[in-house]
Protein backbone atom coordinates (compact mmCIF):
# COMPACT_ATOMS: atom_id res chain seq x y z
CA UNK A 1 0.00 0.00 0.00
CA UNK A 2 3.09 2.15 0.68
CA UNK A 3 4.43 1.80 -2.40
CA UNK A 4 1.08 2.56 -3.92
CA UNK A 5 0.47 5.93 -2.41
CA UNK A 6 4.02 6.77 -3.10
CA UNK A 7 3.19 5.98 -6.76
CA UNK A 8 -0.10 7.69 -7.18
CA UNK A 9 1.28 10.79 -5.30
CA UNK A 10 4.09 11.27 -7.02
CA UNK A 11 1.94 11.10 -10.82
CA UNK A 12 -0.74 13.65 -9.04
CA UNK A 13 1.97 15.78 -8.70
CA UNK A 14 3.72 15.40 -12.03
CA UNK A 15 -0.03 15.64 -13.73
CA UNK A 16 -0.81 18.79 -11.86
CA UNK A 17 2.98 20.59 -12.71
CA UNK A 18 2.05 19.62 -16.54
CA UNK A 19 -1.51 21.08 -15.79
CA UNK A 20 -0.50 24.56 -14.62
CA UNK A 21 2.92 25.05 -17.29
CA UNK A 22 -0.15 24.54 -20.18
CA UNK A 23 -2.89 26.93 -18.26
CA UNK A 24 -2.26 29.10 -20.53
CA UNK A 25 -2.34 28.26 -23.66
CA UNK A 26 -5.61 26.12 -22.96
CA UNK A 27 -7.38 28.99 -21.34
CA UNK A 28 -9.72 29.45 -24.28
CA UNK A 29 -10.35 26.09 -24.52
CA UNK A 30 -13.21 24.17 -22.82
CA UNK A 31 -14.39 20.55 -23.04
CA UNK A 32 -17.54 19.26 -25.60
CA UNK A 33 -19.60 18.79 -22.31
CA UNK A 34 -19.08 21.98 -19.80
CA UNK A 35 -16.56 24.24 -18.87
CA UNK A 36 -17.83 24.45 -15.34
CA UNK A 37 -17.26 21.05 -13.90
CA UNK A 38 -14.39 18.74 -15.44
CA UNK A 39 -15.33 15.66 -13.42
CA UNK A 40 -18.04 14.27 -16.19
CA UNK A 41 -17.26 12.14 -19.47
CA UNK A 42 -16.06 14.39 -21.69
CA UNK A 43 -19.14 13.64 -24.66
CA UNK A 44 -21.89 11.75 -22.83
CA UNK A 45 -24.08 11.24 -25.72
CA UNK A 46 -21.39 11.26 -28.12
CA UNK A 47 -23.38 13.72 -30.62
CA UNK A 48 -23.59 17.44 -29.97
CA UNK A 49 -25.68 18.56 -27.58
CA UNK A 50 -27.87 20.82 -29.75
CA UNK A 51 -31.02 19.60 -28.37
CA UNK A 52 -30.28 18.86 -24.52
CA UNK A 53 -32.13 16.81 -22.27
CA UNK A 54 -34.54 18.54 -20.09
CA UNK A 55 -35.48 18.06 -16.25
CA UNK A 56 -39.14 19.69 -17.09
CA UNK A 57 -40.04 21.77 -19.80
CA UNK A 58 -39.68 20.79 -23.35
CA UNK A 59 -36.62 22.51 -25.22
CA UNK A 60 -36.88 24.46 -28.69
CA UNK A 61 -35.73 22.70 -31.59
CA UNK A 62 -33.27 23.61 -34.35
CA UNK A 63 -36.40 22.28 -37.10
CA UNK A 64 -36.75 24.58 -40.38
CA UNK A 65 -39.43 23.81 -42.08
CA UNK A 66 -38.02 24.88 -45.36
CA UNK A 67 -35.56 21.88 -45.25
CA UNK A 68 -38.37 19.83 -45.11
CA UNK A 69 -40.25 17.60 -47.88
CA UNK A 70 -43.19 15.11 -47.55
CA UNK A 71 -43.42 12.28 -49.81
CA UNK A 72 -46.14 9.44 -50.09
CA UNK A 73 -47.53 6.51 -51.85
CA UNK A 74 -51.16 4.28 -51.62
CA UNK A 75 -51.99 1.16 -53.77
CA UNK A 76 -54.97 -0.58 -53.83
CA UNK A 77 -54.78 -4.46 -55.99
CA UNK A 78 -57.34 -6.97 -56.28
CA UNK A 79 -56.00 -9.90 -57.57
CA UNK A 80 -57.07 -13.84 -58.23
CA UNK A 81 -55.59 -16.85 -59.47
CA UNK A 82 -57.21 -20.20 -60.37
CA UNK A 83 -55.51 -23.44 -59.74
CA UNK A 84 -52.89 -21.61 -57.99
CA UNK A 85 -51.24 -25.40 -57.47
CA UNK A 86 -52.35 -26.78 -61.24
CA UNK A 87 -55.09 -28.85 -59.40
CA UNK A 88 -52.30 -30.62 -57.01
CA UNK A 89 -50.36 -30.06 -53.97
CA UNK A 90 -47.10 -28.93 -53.13
CA UNK A 91 -46.14 -32.95 -53.12
CA UNK A 92 -47.91 -33.43 -56.66
CA UNK A 93 -49.75 -36.29 -55.58
CA UNK A 94 -53.44 -35.28 -55.04
CA UNK A 95 -55.90 -32.10 -55.84
CA UNK A 96 -55.70 -28.99 -54.29
CA UNK A 97 -58.56 -26.19 -54.57
CA UNK A 98 -56.05 -23.29 -54.92
CA UNK A 99 -58.42 -20.66 -56.39
CA UNK A 100 -57.77 -17.18 -54.58
CA UNK A 101 -59.20 -14.11 -54.82
CA UNK A 102 -57.74 -10.89 -52.30
CA UNK A 103 -57.40 -7.36 -52.32
CA UNK A 104 -53.35 -5.63 -51.41
CA UNK A 105 -53.20 -2.08 -50.33
CA UNK A 106 -50.19 -0.16 -49.15
CA UNK A 107 -49.69 3.00 -47.59
CA UNK A 108 -45.97 5.10 -47.31
CA UNK A 109 -45.22 8.33 -46.10
CA UNK A 110 -42.01 9.55 -46.20
CA UNK A 111 -40.19 12.54 -44.34
CA UNK A 112 -36.93 13.71 -46.13
CA UNK A 113 -35.23 16.47 -44.20
CA UNK A 114 -31.84 18.17 -45.41
CA UNK A 115 -30.04 19.15 -41.85
CA UNK A 116 -27.40 20.78 -44.31
CA UNK A 117 -26.23 20.27 -47.77
CA UNK A 118 -24.25 16.94 -47.19
CA UNK A 119 -26.90 15.67 -44.10
CA UNK A 120 -29.68 14.13 -45.15
CA UNK A 121 -32.24 12.55 -42.43
CA UNK A 122 -35.04 10.17 -44.28
CA UNK A 123 -37.94 8.22 -42.84
CA UNK A 124 -40.75 6.08 -44.31
CA UNK A 125 -43.33 4.53 -42.58
CA UNK A 126 -45.48 1.67 -44.40
CA UNK A 127 -48.85 0.32 -43.51
CA UNK A 128 -50.05 -3.05 -45.60
CA UNK A 129 -52.79 -4.56 -45.28
CA UNK A 130 -54.40 -7.95 -47.15
CA UNK A 131 -57.92 -8.17 -47.15
CA UNK A 132 -60.76 -10.92 -48.55
CA UNK A 133 -58.52 -14.29 -48.79
CA UNK A 134 -59.27 -17.12 -49.46
CA UNK A 135 -58.47 -20.85 -48.08
CA UNK A 136 -57.55 -23.42 -50.56
CA UNK A 137 -60.75 -24.87 -49.21
CA UNK A 138 -62.46 -21.98 -50.58
CA UNK A 139 -63.50 -20.64 -47.14
CA UNK A 140 -62.84 -16.85 -46.75
CA UNK A 141 -60.13 -16.73 -44.02
CA UNK A 142 -59.83 -13.04 -43.53
CA UNK A 143 -57.51 -10.06 -43.41
CA UNK A 144 -53.84 -11.16 -42.68
CA UNK A 145 -50.81 -8.73 -42.14
CA UNK A 146 -48.19 -9.59 -44.95
CA UNK A 147 -45.03 -11.54 -45.19
CA UNK A 148 -45.10 -11.88 -41.70
CA UNK A 149 -43.95 -8.27 -40.37
CA UNK A 150 -45.95 -8.75 -37.17
CA UNK A 151 -47.67 -5.48 -37.50
CA UNK A 152 -49.58 -3.72 -40.60
CA UNK A 153 -47.39 -0.44 -39.76
CA UNK A 154 -43.42 -0.49 -39.93
CA UNK A 155 -40.46 0.91 -40.75
CA UNK A 156 -40.15 0.92 -44.76
CA UNK A 157 -36.77 2.78 -44.47
CA UNK A 158 -34.96 4.99 -41.93
CA UNK A 159 -31.81 6.46 -42.40
CA UNK A 160 -29.40 9.42 -42.57
CA UNK A 161 -26.99 10.33 -45.90
CA UNK A 162 -23.92 12.19 -45.28
CA UNK A 163 -21.75 13.28 -47.98
CA UNK A 164 -18.08 14.34 -47.90
CA UNK A 165 -17.70 11.80 -45.00
CA UNK A 166 -14.72 12.67 -43.39
CA UNK A 167 -12.79 12.62 -47.04
CA UNK A 168 -13.72 14.57 -50.07
CA UNK A 169 -16.33 12.51 -52.69
CA UNK A 170 -17.33 9.18 -49.81
CA UNK A 171 -20.76 9.10 -49.09
CA UNK A 172 -22.31 7.12 -45.90
CA UNK A 173 -25.51 6.14 -45.71
CA UNK A 174 -26.55 4.44 -42.08
CA UNK A 175 -29.76 2.83 -41.27
CA UNK A 176 -32.49 1.16 -43.09
CA UNK A 177 -32.37 1.10 -46.59
CA UNK A 178 -33.29 -0.11 -49.92
CA UNK A 179 -30.27 -1.91 -52.45
CA UNK A 180 -31.22 -1.95 -55.79
CA UNK A 181 -29.05 -3.09 -58.76
CA UNK A 182 -29.28 -3.19 -62.25
CA UNK A 183 -32.20 -5.22 -63.65
CA UNK A 184 -33.13 -6.01 -60.20
CA UNK A 185 -32.05 -10.10 -60.64
CA UNK A 186 -30.08 -10.10 -57.45
CA UNK A 187 -30.82 -7.44 -55.44
CA UNK A 188 -34.10 -5.22 -55.60
CA UNK A 189 -36.90 -3.40 -53.85
CA UNK A 190 -39.51 -5.62 -54.65
CA UNK A 191 -42.52 -3.43 -54.95
CA UNK A 192 -44.55 -5.33 -56.50
CA UNK A 193 -44.80 -7.07 -53.32
CA UNK A 194 -46.93 -5.61 -50.45
CA UNK A 195 -44.02 -5.39 -48.17
CA UNK A 196 -40.80 -5.29 -50.37
CA UNK A 197 -37.68 -5.60 -49.40
CA UNK A 198 -35.13 -3.44 -47.18
CA UNK A 199 -31.90 -3.80 -45.32
CA UNK A 200 -30.62 -2.84 -41.59
CA UNK A 201 -27.32 -1.71 -42.47
CA UNK A 202 -24.42 0.53 -43.74
CA UNK A 203 -23.22 1.58 -47.17
CA UNK A 204 -20.77 3.21 -48.44
CA UNK A 205 -20.23 5.42 -51.82
CA UNK A 206 -16.15 6.81 -53.17
CA UNK A 207 -16.27 8.69 -56.07
CA UNK A 208 -12.95 7.54 -57.94
CA UNK A 209 -13.59 9.76 -61.25
CA UNK A 210 -16.97 11.04 -61.98
CA UNK A 211 -17.58 7.56 -63.81
CA UNK A 212 -16.30 5.13 -61.53
CA UNK A 213 -17.60 4.59 -58.16
CA UNK A 214 -16.89 1.96 -55.62
CA UNK A 215 -19.74 0.78 -53.63
CA UNK A 216 -19.20 -1.13 -50.30
CA UNK A 217 -21.67 -2.11 -47.65
CA UNK A 218 -22.45 -4.63 -44.63
CA UNK A 219 -26.34 -5.49 -44.60
CA UNK A 220 -27.94 -7.65 -41.89
CA UNK A 221 -30.25 -9.71 -43.36
CA UNK A 222 -31.75 -11.79 -40.05
CA UNK A 223 -31.57 -11.30 -36.29
CA UNK A 224 -30.96 -14.85 -34.87
CA UNK A 225 -32.15 -14.97 -30.90
CA UNK A 226 -32.52 -10.78 -30.65
CA UNK A 227 -36.26 -10.28 -29.21
CA UNK A 228 -35.74 -7.02 -27.96
CA UNK A 229 -35.25 -4.30 -30.69
CA UNK A 230 -33.89 -1.87 -27.72
CA UNK A 231 -32.21 -4.14 -25.70
CA UNK A 232 -29.77 -6.52 -27.34
CA UNK A 233 -30.27 -10.28 -27.95
CA UNK A 234 -31.79 -12.92 -25.39
CA UNK A 235 -28.84 -14.79 -22.88
CA UNK A 236 -25.95 -12.88 -24.97
CA UNK A 237 -26.29 -15.05 -28.15
CA UNK A 238 -26.69 -12.47 -30.48
CA UNK A 239 -24.93 -14.09 -33.27
CA UNK A 240 -26.67 -17.27 -33.44
CA UNK A 241 -28.92 -17.24 -36.53
CA UNK A 242 -27.55 -14.00 -37.84
CA UNK A 243 -27.67 -13.36 -41.45
CA UNK A 244 -25.07 -10.80 -42.82
CA UNK A 245 -23.97 -9.58 -46.35
CA UNK A 246 -20.96 -7.83 -47.36
CA UNK A 247 -20.58 -6.44 -51.25
CA UNK A 248 -18.22 -4.51 -53.14
CA UNK A 249 -19.69 -3.48 -56.65
CA UNK A 250 -17.78 -0.92 -59.22
CA UNK A 251 -21.28 0.00 -61.13
CA UNK A 252 -19.28 2.21 -64.16
CA UNK A 253 -20.36 3.74 -67.51
CA UNK A 254 -18.41 4.18 -70.66
CA UNK A 255 -20.49 5.93 -73.11
CA UNK A 256 -23.33 3.82 -73.86
CA UNK A 257 -22.26 0.87 -72.16
CA UNK A 258 -22.62 0.30 -68.26
CA UNK A 259 -20.34 -2.00 -66.74
CA UNK A 260 -20.88 -3.53 -63.04
CA UNK A 261 -18.48 -6.09 -61.45
CA UNK A 262 -19.45 -6.93 -57.91
CA UNK A 263 -18.61 -9.55 -55.23
CA UNK A 264 -20.86 -10.49 -52.68
CA UNK A 265 -20.35 -12.43 -49.19
CA UNK A 266 -23.66 -14.41 -47.28
CA UNK A 267 -23.11 -15.32 -44.26
CA UNK A 268 -26.01 -17.43 -43.20
CA UNK A 269 -29.62 -16.06 -44.45
CA UNK A 270 -33.35 -16.54 -43.13
CA UNK A 271 -32.58 -17.61 -39.44
CA UNK A 272 -33.60 -21.46 -39.22
CA UNK A 273 -33.77 -21.61 -42.87
CA UNK A 274 -32.95 -25.59 -44.19
CA UNK A 275 -32.51 -25.91 -47.44
CA UNK A 276 -33.36 -26.78 -50.40
CA UNK A 277 -35.31 -23.02 -51.29
CA UNK A 278 -34.75 -19.30 -50.09
CA UNK A 279 -32.02 -18.28 -48.15
CA UNK A 280 -29.98 -20.91 -46.07
CA UNK A 281 -29.30 -20.22 -42.23
CA UNK A 282 -26.50 -22.27 -42.43
CA UNK A 283 -24.18 -20.94 -45.63
CA UNK A 284 -21.04 -19.31 -46.06
CA UNK A 285 -21.66 -18.27 -49.96
CA UNK A 286 -19.43 -15.82 -51.98
CA UNK A 287 -21.35 -14.66 -55.34
CA UNK A 288 -18.93 -12.92 -58.19
CA UNK A 289 -19.79 -11.65 -61.26
CA UNK A 290 -21.90 -8.82 -62.80
CA UNK A 291 -23.92 -6.77 -65.60
CA UNK A 292 -22.93 -5.50 -68.73
CA UNK A 293 -25.49 -3.56 -70.99
CA UNK A 294 -25.80 -0.82 -73.79
CA UNK A 295 -27.61 0.44 -76.49
CA UNK A 296 -26.34 1.53 -80.08
CA UNK A 297 -29.13 2.94 -82.24
CA UNK A 298 -32.17 0.76 -82.38
CA UNK A 299 -30.47 -2.37 -80.87
CA UNK A 300 -29.88 -2.90 -76.89
CA UNK A 301 -28.63 -5.84 -75.35
CA UNK A 302 -27.95 -7.16 -71.69
CA UNK A 303 -26.02 -9.59 -70.11
CA UNK A 304 -25.67 -10.63 -66.14
CA UNK A 305 -24.12 -13.46 -64.83
CA UNK A 306 -22.65 -14.94 -61.67
CA UNK A 307 -20.57 -17.90 -60.19
CA UNK A 308 -21.51 -18.84 -56.69
CA UNK A 309 -18.70 -20.76 -54.37
CA UNK A 310 -18.96 -21.29 -50.70
CA UNK A 311 -19.56 -23.95 -48.03
CA UNK A 312 -23.26 -24.68 -46.42
CA UNK A 313 -25.17 -27.24 -44.40
CA UNK A 314 -28.45 -27.84 -42.41
CA UNK A 315 -29.57 -25.93 -39.65
CA UNK A 316 -27.73 -27.03 -36.86
CA UNK A 317 -25.27 -29.40 -38.82
CA UNK A 318 -21.70 -28.64 -40.08
CA UNK A 319 -21.45 -26.88 -43.43
CA UNK A 320 -19.93 -29.46 -45.41
CA UNK A 321 -21.46 -29.10 -48.28
CA UNK A 322 -19.67 -27.37 -51.18
CA UNK A 323 -21.41 -24.48 -53.12
CA UNK A 324 -20.89 -24.47 -56.92
CA UNK A 325 -23.39 -22.54 -58.58
CA UNK A 326 -23.58 -20.71 -61.76
CA UNK A 327 -26.52 -18.33 -63.47
CA UNK A 328 -26.62 -16.63 -66.84
CA UNK A 329 -29.32 -14.17 -68.47
CA UNK A 330 -29.21 -12.66 -71.80
CA UNK A 331 -31.45 -10.32 -73.76
CA UNK A 332 -31.53 -8.17 -76.48
CA UNK A 333 -34.41 -6.25 -78.31
CA UNK A 334 -34.92 -3.57 -81.41
CA UNK A 335 -36.74 -0.76 -81.18
CA UNK A 336 -38.48 0.58 -84.36
CA UNK A 337 -38.32 4.35 -85.37
CA UNK A 338 -41.89 4.22 -86.32
CA UNK A 339 -45.10 5.67 -84.50
CA UNK A 340 -45.76 3.74 -80.86
CA UNK A 341 -41.99 2.82 -80.57
CA UNK A 342 -42.57 -1.05 -80.84
CA UNK A 343 -39.92 -2.95 -79.30
CA UNK A 344 -39.49 -6.45 -80.01
CA UNK A 345 -37.53 -8.34 -78.05
CA UNK A 346 -36.00 -12.06 -76.80
CA UNK A 347 -33.91 -13.63 -73.98
CA UNK A 348 -32.90 -16.48 -71.81
CA UNK A 349 -31.81 -17.42 -68.27
CA UNK A 350 -29.94 -20.19 -67.09
CA UNK A 351 -29.89 -21.43 -63.17
CA UNK A 352 -28.21 -24.66 -62.11
CA UNK A 353 -29.76 -27.03 -59.92
CA UNK A 354 -28.50 -29.89 -57.51
CA UNK A 355 -28.46 -34.03 -58.76
CA UNK A 356 -29.26 -34.42 -54.92
CA UNK A 357 -31.35 -31.87 -53.51
CA UNK A 358 -32.19 -32.68 -49.17
CA UNK A 359 -31.63 -31.88 -45.97
CA UNK A 360 -27.43 -31.53 -46.36
CA UNK A 361 -27.78 -28.69 -48.78
CA UNK A 362 -28.43 -27.86 -52.35
CA UNK A 363 -24.47 -27.16 -53.40
CA UNK A 364 -25.27 -27.05 -57.08
CA UNK A 365 -29.05 -24.60 -56.08
CA UNK A 366 -28.35 -21.39 -57.44
CA UNK A 367 -28.96 -18.60 -54.83
CA UNK A 368 -30.75 -15.45 -56.03
CA UNK A 369 -30.49 -13.22 -53.15
CA UNK A 370 -32.83 -10.41 -53.26
CA UNK A 371 -34.11 -9.84 -56.52
CA UNK A 372 -37.73 -8.28 -57.69
CA UNK A 373 -38.66 -11.27 -59.05
CA UNK A 374 -42.15 -10.04 -60.51
CA UNK A 375 -40.47 -8.25 -63.94
CA UNK A 376 -38.77 -11.68 -64.71
CA UNK A 377 -39.40 -15.15 -65.88
CA UNK A 378 -43.47 -14.00 -66.13
CA UNK A 379 -44.99 -12.15 -64.48
CA UNK A 380 -47.52 -15.11 -62.37
CA UNK A 381 -44.50 -15.19 -60.18
CA UNK A 382 -44.23 -18.94 -60.79
CA UNK A 383 -40.08 -18.95 -61.50
CA UNK A 384 -37.00 -17.67 -60.04
CA UNK A 385 -33.16 -18.05 -61.23
CA UNK A 386 -32.97 -21.47 -59.66
CA UNK A 387 -33.02 -24.66 -61.48
CA UNK A 388 -34.19 -23.20 -64.58
CA UNK A 389 -33.83 -23.33 -68.05
CA UNK A 390 -36.25 -20.26 -69.78
CA UNK A 391 -36.72 -18.85 -73.18
CA UNK A 392 -39.15 -15.64 -73.66
CA UNK A 393 -40.27 -12.77 -76.47
CA UNK A 394 -42.14 -9.72 -75.61
CA UNK A 395 -43.26 -7.30 -77.64
CA UNK A 396 -43.46 -3.62 -76.34
CA UNK A 397 -45.35 -0.20 -77.20
CA UNK A 398 -46.70 2.73 -76.84
CA UNK A 399 -50.15 3.52 -77.97
CA UNK A 400 -49.50 7.02 -76.60
CA UNK A 401 -47.30 9.07 -74.57
CA UNK A 402 -48.72 7.95 -71.25
CA UNK A 403 -49.52 4.03 -71.28
CA UNK A 404 -47.57 1.16 -72.38
CA UNK A 405 -48.56 -2.14 -73.44
CA UNK A 406 -46.28 -5.63 -73.30
CA UNK A 407 -47.20 -9.13 -74.24
CA UNK A 408 -44.93 -11.41 -73.49
CA UNK A 409 -44.22 -15.34 -73.38
CA UNK A 410 -42.09 -17.71 -71.60
CA UNK A 411 -40.96 -21.33 -72.09
CA UNK A 412 -39.66 -22.71 -68.71
CA UNK A 413 -37.99 -26.01 -68.45
CA UNK A 414 -36.36 -27.26 -65.15
CA UNK A 415 -32.20 -26.92 -65.35
CA UNK A 416 -31.96 -30.68 -63.17
CA UNK A 417 -34.38 -32.75 -63.46
CA UNK A 418 -33.31 -34.04 -59.77
CA UNK A 419 -34.17 -30.54 -58.18
CA UNK A 420 -37.47 -28.94 -57.50
CA UNK A 421 -39.25 -26.32 -59.09
CA UNK A 422 -38.42 -22.81 -56.96
CA UNK A 423 -41.36 -20.29 -57.37
CA UNK A 424 -40.67 -16.39 -57.32
CA UNK A 425 -40.06 -16.03 -53.80
CA UNK A 426 -37.68 -18.47 -54.43
CA UNK A 427 -38.87 -21.25 -51.81
CA UNK A 428 -40.01 -24.74 -53.34
CA UNK A 429 -43.04 -24.61 -55.52
CA UNK A 430 -43.21 -28.07 -55.97
CA UNK A 431 -41.42 -30.84 -54.89
CA UNK A 432 -39.90 -33.29 -57.63
CA UNK A 433 -40.71 -36.86 -56.72
CA UNK A 434 -38.10 -39.01 -56.43
CA UNK A 435 -37.47 -40.74 -60.20
CA UNK A 436 -38.80 -37.52 -62.36
CA UNK A 437 -37.73 -37.88 -66.07
CA UNK A 438 -39.33 -34.40 -67.03
CA UNK A 439 -37.85 -30.83 -67.19
CA UNK A 440 -40.72 -29.47 -69.59
CA UNK A 441 -42.59 -27.34 -66.35
CA UNK A 442 -44.67 -25.62 -69.27
CA UNK A 443 -45.20 -21.63 -70.85
CA UNK A 444 -46.81 -18.38 -70.17
CA UNK A 445 -48.27 -15.76 -71.63
CA UNK A 446 -49.02 -12.22 -70.39
CA UNK A 447 -50.83 -8.97 -71.21
CA UNK A 448 -50.19 -5.99 -69.35
CA UNK A 449 -51.25 -2.59 -70.07
CA UNK A 450 -50.42 0.96 -67.94
CA UNK A 451 -51.67 4.20 -68.12
CA UNK A 452 -50.77 7.59 -66.49
CA UNK A 453 -52.44 10.25 -65.73
CA UNK A 454 -52.61 13.40 -63.81
CA UNK A 455 -49.41 14.66 -64.48
CA UNK A 456 -47.70 11.11 -63.88
CA UNK A 457 -49.07 11.29 -60.25
CA UNK A 458 -51.57 8.51 -60.53
CA UNK A 459 -50.96 5.12 -62.49
CA UNK A 460 -53.71 2.56 -63.24
CA UNK A 461 -52.63 -1.25 -64.55
CA UNK A 462 -54.60 -4.49 -65.33
CA UNK A 463 -52.58 -7.47 -66.34
CA UNK A 464 -53.72 -10.87 -66.55
CA UNK A 465 -51.80 -14.29 -67.28
CA UNK A 466 -52.11 -18.36 -68.52
CA UNK A 467 -50.08 -20.94 -67.64
CA UNK A 468 -50.14 -24.35 -69.82
CA UNK A 469 -48.73 -27.21 -67.72
CA UNK A 470 -46.01 -29.16 -68.94
CA UNK A 471 -45.26 -32.24 -68.52
CA UNK A 472 -43.60 -32.43 -65.71
CA UNK A 473 -46.85 -31.53 -63.87
CA UNK A 474 -49.41 -33.76 -66.15
CA UNK A 475 -47.28 -37.01 -65.59
CA UNK A 476 -46.20 -36.07 -61.86
CA UNK A 477 -50.00 -35.72 -60.63
CA UNK A 478 -51.52 -39.04 -62.43
CA UNK A 479 -53.48 -36.59 -64.88
CA UNK A 480 -55.12 -34.89 -62.42
CA UNK A 481 -53.81 -31.12 -63.58
CA UNK A 482 -55.22 -27.85 -64.74
CA UNK A 483 -53.59 -25.22 -66.48
CA UNK A 484 -53.99 -21.86 -64.32
CA UNK A 485 -55.03 -18.55 -65.00
CA UNK A 486 -54.39 -14.99 -62.92
CA UNK A 487 -55.08 -11.50 -63.48
CA UNK A 488 -55.34 -8.27 -61.28
CA UNK A 489 -56.13 -4.37 -61.45
CA UNK A 490 -54.06 -1.67 -59.34
CA UNK A 491 -54.01 1.86 -58.95
CA UNK A 492 -50.93 3.70 -57.64
CA UNK A 493 -51.04 6.97 -56.44
CA UNK A 494 -47.74 9.10 -55.50
CA UNK A 495 -46.27 12.67 -54.61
Amino acid sequence: MRTFYRTFTRLTAAALIMAMSAAPGLAAKTTPATDKNTNVPAVPRAIPDLVPYHNFDPPKGVFDASKLTISGDMRVRPEFRTNGGFGVNGTMTARANDDAFFTQQLIRLGFNYDISPDVVFFMQAQVSHNWGTIDGDGAASGSVNPNGTGSDLFLRQGFVLVRNFLVPNLTLKAGRQLVVWGNHRIFGHFDWNNVGFAFDGVSLRYQITPDIPVELAWLRVAEGNCSDSAGGCVNGRAHLGDGDILFARLPMKFGGVAIEPAWIYEEGGAAGTSPPGGQMGNQSRHTVGGRVAGKSGIVDATFEGYWQFGEMGAAGAASNTRINALAGHLDAGVTLPVPMQPRIGAEINYATGDSNPGSTGNGHTFSQLFPTNHIHFGYMDLMSWQNMLTYGGNLQVRPTAESHFEIAGHIMRLANKNDHWYGANQAVFKTTPTGNKEKSLGGEIDIVYTLFFQNNKVGWQFGYGHFFDGDYVKKNSGGLSSDQNWGYTQLWINF
